[in-house]
């Protein structure tokens, strides 16, 4: 979809495939709960997204009539910051997925906390189906704009 929708559709797309990358490093760590020396991975959804938007080419800011009108950032629905574990900064490493964090050690045979993981993908699915329904609504008034536009 590169350049043939504009700027939104490819922020769309890079974050659905951020979500579908994340699901699979989650999924990975429920798949080894019981497995010695495993360290559990994430992909920090807001700091892969930061990271390519600081790439993207500025586009023209929107125009404001009153200061109040459009938030800097809008705000984010997400649970209690205490329910998820604290991202240990100095052990994020690249990898061709995004970033990789490994979590902190559980003082059990490997540091996954299945309760933890589950409620991460729980809420990475939540995210991933709400960014797929705000995709599918983009398109579908692309495709009303060409069937029924030039209609009276």
């Amino acid at each position: 979809m590169k350049g043939l929708f504009g700027k939104g559709f490819n922020i769309l797309e890079k974050a659905i495939s951020v979500r579908t990358k994340r699901n699979a490093v989650l999924s990975a760590n429920i798949s080894n709960v019981d497995t010695p020396g495993y360290k559990a991975k994430d992909i920090p959804f807001e700091k892969v997204m930061a990271r390519y938007l600081s790439k993207e080419p500025k586009g023209l800011e929107l125009a404001k009539t009153n200061s109040v009108h459009l938030p800097k950032k809008p705000p984010v629905s997400r649970t209690h910051p205490e329910h998820l574990p604290k991202v240990n900064e100095e052990k994020l490493s690249q990898s061709d997925e995004g970033i990789i964090v490994e979590s902190e050690e559980r003082g059990t045979p490997n540091n996954v906390d299945l309760d933890i993981e589950m409620a991460k993908l729980a809420e990475n699915n939540l995210q991933y189906q709400a960014t797929l329904q705000i995709l599918i609504r983009r398109l579908e008034g692309l495709k009303n704009a060409v069937t029924e536009g030039g209609r009276p």
